[in-house]
């Protein structure tokens, strides 16, 4: 008995298995630790904030739990 022999792969089918794979992998990567914290201090002025107890964080939540930019706080001008 003989074997019978493999079809080849049509170069469609490569590109949509490559395609494939392509998403798998940046979906797997994608699955990280952030970076920055939400803590962290972002640039010299947020850490000159801080150790004048001037820091404003940088998002608020409402009643409803949205977080929205705290922008009003963040851009004041201190007195100094």
């Amino acid at each position: 008995m003989t074997k019978p022999k493999p079809t080849p792969i049509s170069s469609r089918t490569r590109i949509a298995l490559l395609i494939a794979s392509a998403g798998v992998l940046s979906t797997l990567s994608a699955c990280q630790k952030t970076l920055l914290h939400a803590d962290d201090a972002r640039s010299p002025f947020d850490r000159y904030n801080q150790t004048r107890t001037q820091y404003a964080p940088p998002f608020l939540e409402d009643e409803y739990g949205r977080r929205t930019p705290n922008l009003r706080d963040r851009l004041v001008q201190s007195d100094e």
